[in-house]
């Protein structure tokens, strides 16, 4: 095992302490804390899952992740083209949470999720959601030179991502991210699905998120930040696979007011600069 390897396991590892009263969980994969949410009743409805190479927050009514936080390095890169994609049921979810189910027979250990293959389909509390819209929320490129890799087919990393955007600027915004890690060392990303999203950053009335859970995402985000700098992004799911990643750049205040979320909690600084150039986003 390389000396890679050894720092990926190591940075993994999270420290638990005690603050007064309460605790305080340090989770490698968030920077400035990990996300959470504003809607108390969110919080009861969700569970996390934090594996070796990302933390998602499980919505039990949906069995889908509300995000997910990831930190890519640059000896976690590698070429994912010849990994097989194979979904897996994740034991860390609890069986609180909604499952999702194939709705054929065959095992489901033994299911190869291909794009070409109209007829596979999972089902998520009773809706169905098709092999070509199965997209992962953190990528295989980003962490193919690890040893865990295979985590990311796990259900937990599963989204109903469009054909068109996953392929598209969603993956193309990967490249650029996996790019930014190769250049300055590490670069943390968290991203998730947005629910009846208007274009203005908005979620709606209180209470309309309780009826689109399970329904398919309007829009997603993703948000990739250093210490120092930060991007934002929303892609509307109607978004066309040719359409540049660069258009769709947005601002952290408009995610967290159309998720619900706070995603750097313990942030204590005002992020002022951004990466849009690094990420190759000049105009």
């Amino acid at each position: 095992m390389n000396k890679s390897f050894i720092r990926w396991a190591s940075c993994f590892s999270f420290l638990v302490a005690a603050v007064a009263s309460a605790q305080t969980v340090h989770i490698s994969h968030c920077m400035a804390g990990c996300p959470i949410a504003a809607d108390s009743i969110e919080i009861e409805s969700s569970e996390i899952i934090v594996r070796q190479l990302y933390v998602a927050s499980i919505n039990e009514r949906s069995g889908l992740a509300d995000w997910q936080a990831y930190r890519v390095i640059a000896g976690s890169v590698g070429v994912a083209s010849l990994l097989p994609r194979v979904w897996f049921e994740d034991p860390l979810v609890s069986r609180a949470a909604k499952q999702l189910e194939l709705i054929d027979s065959a095992p489901q250990s033994e299911q190869v999720v291909s794009v070409d293959s109209e007829e596979r389909s999972y089902q998520l509390g009773g809706i169905n959601l098709l092999s070509e819209d199965q997209g992962r929320l953190v990528p295989m490129s980003s962490f193919a030179g690890t040893p865990y890799w295979s985590e990311l087919n796990l259900l937990s990393n599963m989204a109903a991502l469009p054909f068109e955007l996953r392929v598209g600027s969603w993956s193309r915004l990967d490249q650029a991210i996996n790019a930014l890690a190769n250049k300055v060392g590490e670069v943390y990303v968290i991203s998730g699905p947005i629910y009846r999203y208007r274009g203005e950053g908005l979620r709606g009335e209180a209470g309309d998120r309780e009826d689109e859970i399970g329904v398919n995402p309007s829009a997603y985000f993703k948000v990739i930040s250093t210490p120092d700098s930060l991007s934002a992004f929303i892609f509307n799911s109607n978004v066309r696979q040719q359409v540049n990643f660069c258009d769709q750049l947005s601002t952290l205040e408009l995610i967290e007011n159309a998720t619900g979320l706070t995603l750097f909690p313990q942030r204590a600084n005002v992020i002022a600069d951004t990466l849009h150039a690094q990420l190759t986003c000049t105009f």
